[in-house]
């Protein structure tokens, strides 16, 4: 009798222990599920800035000019943002990577480089429209617009509208002729592309009209005779310069030109002479 309880309560025990077995695999499954849900639904990225610090994140959004994205810490937080300007890689829980600007004590990828020149249009604007400060020293008021084309934009195309403000006569000579009207267009070339700080060169074509007021002796009358009117005109010109963008949506600019005028006037031997420009101009970019 002893014997037979005795392997009575051992087949209950081995029962209850494969009872147990099997409901610690279950329990054990559904703990692990338990760990792996919220890993999976937070999944962390890691941001990169150019100055070589990291953010663990939860991107949530990539634009041309920002990132928006939550701390990995508090995925339900609020949401953060941070300029491309100043990210230079994200890397995402996927394995994607994303290049941007090269990173502090990093060596530019040849993929960098590559989305760098693509990538114009995410940085700066390819629109420009400026007011020139130096021309209202003469009291013209000159704005332009230019527009960048090309992957890296080395190539922009200027269009300058210029008026003057005073209609008033005045006798200061032919060859200080007061600007009444003109329009033309410049071409510009950036041999680097463009960038925060670039030089540019290229030829100038201009069209207008000047207030010319021009005395000469007259051998016929046998006195002096004054002329004063309005003179159509043409120049050409080779202009260099430099345009900086401290910021996305302001420029700023300097250009020297040099070259020759011709006019269309009856004034004897005062036909063509030099034409000199020097431009600072403020502008918005977009």
């Amino acid at each position: 009798m002893k014997v037979g309880a005795f392997l009575l309560y051992f087949g209950n025990f081995l029962d209850i222990l494969r009872f147990n077995k099997a409901h610690m695999r279950k329990l054990s499954f559904l703990i692990a599920i338990a760990i792996l849900i919220p890993v999976l639904s937070f999944s962390q990225d890691i941001i990169t800035l150019r100055n070589g610090k990291k953010i663990e994140a939860v991107v949530s959004e990539v634009n041309k000019k920002d990132v928006t994205y939550r701390k990995f810490s508090n995925p339900k937080g609020p949401l953060y943002r941070a300029e491309l300007k100043d990210i230079g890689r994200i890397n995402y829980e996927s394995g994607a990577v994303d290049e941007f600007n090269p990173i502090q004590g990093e060596a530019a990828s040849p993929k960098l480089s590559s989305n760098t020149q693509n990538s114009f249009g995410d940085s700066f604007g390819r629109n420009l429209i400026s007011i020139d400060a130096m021309s209202l020293l003469f009291q013209n008021i000159e704005i332009s617009y230019e527009r960048f084309i090309g992957t890296r934009g080395k190539l922009g195309i200027r269009v300058p509208v210029s008026v003057n403000m005073n209609s008033g006569d005045f006798n200061n000579g032919f060859a200080n002729a007061r600007n009444v009207f003109n329009s033309g267009f410049d071409v510009n070339y950036y041999p680097l592309g463009q960038g925060v700080s670039r030089m540019f060169i290229g030829p100038s074509l201009r069209l207008g009209a000047a207030r010319t007021t021009y005395s000469y002796f007259d051998n016929v009358i046998g006195g002096e005779v004054s002329t004063t009117g309005n003179s159509n005109y043409f120049a050409f010109l080779l202009r260099f310069g430099f345009l900086y963008t401290p910021v996305e949506e302001l420029s700023i600019g300097t250009a020297f030109g040099i070259g020759t005028r011709r006019y269309v006037t009856n004034i004897p031997n005062q036909t063509a002479g030099s034409a000199v420009s020097l431009q600072f101009s403020l502008g918005y970019r977009f």
